[in-house]
């Protein structure tokens, strides 16, 4: 009905009364007096008010209208205003009314689709595009959400959905450029190859598609088709450094050295090549040494002569620290990242090159050092506090680690990392409802992180809540790392505390199975086996795991009482 009510054709109430002779009728008792002319007056109110932006006022006017009729665009405007407020429970009731009383009305299946999917209930949200499809099968933005949300929870699915699309309204560039992208991530290089001819046949002399798909036939060791690609290219193109770059790096993986050097040494050739134009095309084989660690001499020889030529210009010392990093020589990427520093101390990406490598060494007091003397040089730079957070967590100061975290959402709430971070925190402080939000929003912004998933599971798992949706977490981050001792740990614990022993065991032994020397996933295999009543082997466990961690009293006690 687009969001008007249609007043004729109410359904009327029968009232029953009356008598005949000594017989008596009793009439039913209607749970609402239908009256359209109030209905009307209700609706309009809200909407007006919806044109306001005063949603909360608008949703008083709808449920008011609702007293007089039962009608599914009073339902669909409430929803939309229950979702604009956040109240995505109330909004899915509305919805859900909207398209019982107007099962054919596409909107309304559209609008509880997004509502679902903002609720984090990708299932319903698929069922709901489904159901569009049935209705107009011809209607092509349906099929594109369905895949979209499809890809989520099955690629190959999405992949069926995208070639129907193909199927029913021939090619389409965006289509071939889904299915190559998710063929890509399932290493599926044969079918990304298609995917991407796929979009040549639709814009046969794209140079960039070409590229990427020299590029699919590179990564699928079909050197001599990329080549044939590059050759044909570098024809068209022969100034073109990342070309340039591709071919080398053919050349590098037949291990025909000769031929790179050919490529790199007539791009260094050129006088007329600024060191901008020398940057950039050592920026590309910095991106080949992530594959390759033959192509890093190449790249270091560019910078090395840079750094030479420009002895004040920071870019060189920085891609050489990158490429120290992919190398795993800390000692250099130091070196370079200091000098970084030194040139450019308002270029955050100095400091926090430093800084990542305190971290990860595990030296979190000299990262807090550099990162509390970097806020004050580069004040507005989001990996500076998000940097010295998690290692302020690291060293369990969490009211440092709170405060740092926070500013890092202030200048960047769509990270995934900073949220998922402070929800960990807040739940270490047994701030609860703030840790929750924190993990739901980040849900919200990326529904399959496996990290926040484990993390917010155990959350829920250590309270006792919620836990056949922390078990439906848990198992997907165990499935996108099956070896993950932390995830295998999470997703035994949730069995443990739902009372299925056998299954909580199986998993938490696996943990340890794989090599994990945490003392809690120890002590948590420990409590399994007492409450299988096997308490030698839970004291074996316990004692495994205060050897790990000596400090733990609690521990201590439950050994001295043999019992939890």
């Amino acid at each position: 009905m687009n969001g008007a009510i249609v007043i004729a054709g109410l359904l009327a109430l029968a009232i029953m009364a009356g008598c005949s002779g000594s017989k008596k009728v009793e009439a039913p008792q209607p749970v609402y007096q239908p009256n359209d002319n109030l209905a009307l007056q209700h609706f309009l109110e809200g909407s007006l008010l919806d044109q306001k932006g005063e949603n909360a006022k608008a949703i008083l006017e709808y449920n008011d209208a609702l007293q007089f009729k039962q009608d599914a665009a009073i339902y669909h405007a409430l929803a939309r205003d229950y979702s604009q407020l956040g109240k995505n429970d109330h909004a899915m009731q509305a919805g859900r009314q909207a398209t019982r009383l107007a099962p054919n009305v596409r909107e309304y299946h559209e609008t509880l689709a997004e509502i679902l999917y903002n609720a984090s209930e990708l299932d319903g949200a698929i069922k709901e595009y489904e159901s569009i499809i049935a209705l107009d099968s011809s209607y092509i933005q349906g099929w594109y959400n369905l895949a979209n949300l499809v890809k989520w929870r099955s690629p190959q699915q999405a992949v069926d959905v995208y070639e129907k699309i193909i199927e029913r309204f021939g090619p389409d560039g965006d289509v071939y450029f889904q299915m190559a992208q998710i063929y890509n991530s399932m290493n599926r290089l044969d079918k990304a190859t298609d995917a991407l001819k796929g979009m040549l046949s639709t814009d046969p002399s794209n140079f960039e598609i070409k590229k990427i798909l020299g590029d699919t036939y590179l990564r699928r060791d079909s050197v001599e088709q990329a080549l044939k690609i590059y050759d044909e290219l570098a024809e068209l193109n022969p100034e073109n450094l990342e070309l340039r770059a591709s071919i080398a790096h053919a050349y590098l993986v037949k291990q025909d050295y000769t031929h790179a050097a050919e490529q790199f040494e007539s791009v260094m050739r050129k006088d007329t090549l600024s060191v901008d134009e020398q940057l950039r095309f050592g920026q590309i084989f910095v991106s080949f040494v992530q594959k390759d660690s033959a192509v890093a001499p190449y790249a270091v020889k560019l910078f090395n002569k840079i750094k030479a030529s420009s002895p004040t210009d920071w870019r060189p010392y920085w891609f050489l620290g990158a490429i120290d990093n992919v190398v795993r020589d800390d000692s250099g990427a130091l070196q370079n990242y200091r000098k970084v520093k030194e040139l450019a101390s308002w270029n955050p990406d100095g400091w926090v090159g430093i800084a990542s490598i305190y971290y990860d060494q595990g030296k979190f007091d000299e990262a807090i050092s550099l990162l509390s003397e970097a806020k004050n040089v580069v004040p507005d730079e989001f990996r500076i506090y998000f940097l010295l957070g998690i290692s302020y967590q690291r060293l369990h100061k969490n009211v440092d680690a709170a405060m740092a975290l926070e500013k890092s959402i202030q200048l960047n709430d769509k990270s995934i990392d900073a949220l998922t971070a402070l929800g960990l925190v807040y739940d270490e402080m047994k701030l609860h409802t703030d840790s929750d939000s924190m993990y739901e929003r980040a849900i919200r912004l990326d529904p399959t992180n496996h990290l926040l998933l484990n993390n917010y599971a155990y959350s829920m798992a250590e309270r006792g809540t919620q836990l056949d949706r922390a078990l439906a977490m848990s198992k997907e981050a165990v499935r996108q790392q099956p070896t993950n001792q932390s995830y295998l740990d999470t997703y035994g614990w949730i069995y443990y505390k739902m009372g299925q022993y056998e299954d909580a065991e199986r998993y938490i032994r696996k943990a340890i199975e794989f090599g994990s020397v945490s003392p809690v996933i120890h002590e948590h295999l420990g409590d399994i086996y007492f409450k299988l009543s096997q308490k030698d082997k839970a004291l074996e466990y316990w004692e495994k795991a205060l050897k790990l961690d000596s400090s733990n009293t609690q521990l201590k006690e439950k050994i001295q009482r043999g019992s939890l």
